[in-house]
């Protein structure tokens, strides 16, 4: 007897919708994606239970005739592409005729749609993929899709759905990204009835404002870049203004990508202003000729492939690494700097390799610095950002951000200790949070601890009572927005990396900055504090101290 035997149509089709249908999010990414390529100017997206209960999107778009909602459902049909050739030239969102389909095998799904031509509308019930009910409806123009419980039939699936609250934050993480590629266009969220976004036609620059509210204009650089028939535009957080985790939307002709090539070239052009932890934002569109990527290689078409990966790399990089140079006209790298020398005629001398701070641990690094500090000489400091020091058997050169981080770090493990980081406030401080965010104030215990208190009113507007001793109202403010993207992850890391993770961002907050200007006497009284403290890192892991013998420095100038 054959082992081997073909699965029913059924089976079929609910194995593929379940590549298509992941969760909330996709479904709305795909209901979205066909109001788009409708012709859209106003998208409502509406959300019960985080999605899990129901999704309706509707949109003004051209709607559907009688024929095509009877038909749209079904497994490829589409009216983006007739052949396969043209899946490398196309210009919509949708080409393959599978998002219908698979939601509707996976749910309980309502169409009503209509064009400009009919009288009236057609409204289209499916369960399980089979038209249970059809009915005429007076209606505007343009299609409002409803999706009730996802997976109802696939138990399986549908235990491996997220909370409500991880669901509802997925879908809207995905609406905002859409919100950014289309600012022109209008946009409108609602969970449990309850409006999160509303989203009139503006700017790219308002939009992004909009959403990323812990940012002003004055933090954002704009990027323009141009080569070879690609056009890169957007913009990106100046250095100093940074997230504590990916804030990325990346999109290649308007369809938004979750791609590590584009990723990694943004990164490599800001890799001399990051430190680790830090992150920037960046909202850029890669506009490229249909002929040079590939969309047609990922279920949820998430993905793209380019045909010349090197060039789009350079590209992206560089036009980043422009945007960043004319903010930083007068810095000179150390890589520029190399290359200078690298291009003389002038003989080298002989190369010395000098002790590496990734080849000796940072204990060893700091005993050794130790020895030789009983008496110790402040000579300079070098570019508002280093502190050499003088010893009897080497130079010191300091970090003074990281020192005094560390410092600062130390007295507020004490203070928290000595319940003394608290201070009351005498008149409530509002501060302006999306939905989202308020959502996770309910657990947002972390941010309790370090001091901060809050009060949400009835119309959802939150209010700090308390805050950290040690920051200013003004700090405090942009602190507690700005942490909330670090009180997601508790679930993930744990309370405790989060909690020590937010002390040491109160404490660099609280530190003096690279760039501020320290006299001689605040300098040695650092060092001194330092040295006497025993610590080798800053509360990130970033070294504080390097250390240079002089006899390394003989052998280096052959003397």
């Amino acid at each position: 007897m054959s082992k081997i035997h073909k699965l029913p149509d059924h089976v079929v089709s609910r194995i593929a919708a379940g590549e298509v249908v992941v969760g909330v999010f996709s479904v709305v990414k795909e209901l979205i994606e066909n109001s788009l390529d409708a012709g859209a100017t106003k998208i409502i997206v509406e959300l019960t239970n985080g999605g899990k209960s129901e999704i309706r999107v509707s949109d003004n778009g051209e709607g559907m005739s009688e024929d095509d909602a009877r038909v749209c459902f079904e497994p490829h049909s589409t009216s983006k592409i007739s052949s396969f050739e043209d899946i490398y030239s196309i210009g919509t969102f949708g080409f393959r005729g599978e998002a219908l389909h698979s939601i509707s095998r996976v749910s309980k799904m309502k169409i009503s749609s209509k064009i400009a031509d009919e009288a009236l509308g057609t409204e289209l019930e499916v369960v399980a993929g089979r038209v249970v009910y059809k009915q005429s409806v007076q209606m505007e123009r343009g299609t409002s899709i409803s999706v009730r419980d996802i997976f109802f039939n696939v138990p399986a699936r549908r235990k491996f759905l997220k909370s409500t609250s991880i669901e509802s934050r997925m879908a809207t993480e995905i609406f905002e990204r859409f919100a950014l590629s289309h600012p022109n266009i209008s946009f409108l969220l609602q969970r449990d009835q309850s409006v999160v976004h509303n989203f009139a036609p503006s700017s790219l620059l308002d939009r992004i404002i909009s959403i990323y509210s812990d940012f002003s204009r004055e933090h954002l650089k704009s990027v323009e870049g141009e080569f070879k028939r690609m056009h890169l535009s957007g913009y990106i957080s100046l250095p100093g203004r940074w997230r504590r985790r990916r804030s990325l939307a990346l999109f290649v002709n308007n369809r938004y990508v979750t791609n590590q090539l584009l990723a990694k070239a943004l990164y490599v052009a800001y890799s001399e202003f990051l430190h680790k932890g830090e992150h920037p934002l960046a909202v850029l569109n890669l506009a490229i000729p249909t002929e040079e990527i590939d969309v047609n290689i990922h279920p949820q078409k998430l993905e793209v492939k380019f045909s010349n990966e090197e060039k789009v790399f350079s590209f992206v990089r560089d036009s980043i690494k422009r945007a960043l140079k004319t903010t930083f006209a007068g810095r000179l790298s150390l890589r520029s700097y190399r290359s200078d020398v690298s291009g003389s005629t002038e003989p080298h001398p002989k190369r010395v390799k000098f002790p590496s701070l990734k080849e000796a641990s940072s204990v060893e690094l700091f005993s050794e610095v130790v020895k030789a500090t009983e008496s110790f000489r402040v000579v300079g400091i070098v570019r508002d950002r280093y502190i050499l020091v003088e010893t009897d058997e080497q130079l010191l050169i300091v970090d003074y951000h990281a020192a005094h981080e560390r410092l600062i770090y130390e007295k507020l493990k004490r203070s928290i200790s000595n319940n003394t980081h608290q201070k009351r406030l005498f008149f409530n401080l509002e501060i302006s949070l999306n939905q989202t965010d308020i959502d996770l104030l309910s657990k947002a215990s972390v941010l309790k601890s370090l001091g901060f208190d809050w009060i949400v009113s009835e119309d959802n507007k939150v209010s700090l009572t308390s805050i950290p001793s040690f920051l200013s109202l003004e700090d405090a403010k942009s602190f507690f927005k700005e942490s909330l993207d670090e009180v997601r992850m508790v679930d993930i890391e744990g309370l405790t990396p989060v909690y020590q993770k937010l002390l040491a961002d109160i404490a660099c907050k609280c530190s003096v900055r690279t760039g501020d200007r320290l006299d001689e006497d605040e300098a040695k009284t650092l060092v001194e504090k330092i040295l006497k403290s025993g610590v080798s890192t800053c509360p990130h892991g970033r070294p504080l101290i390097y250390a240079v013998k002089y006899v390394e420095l003989d052998r280096f100038f052959q003397r």
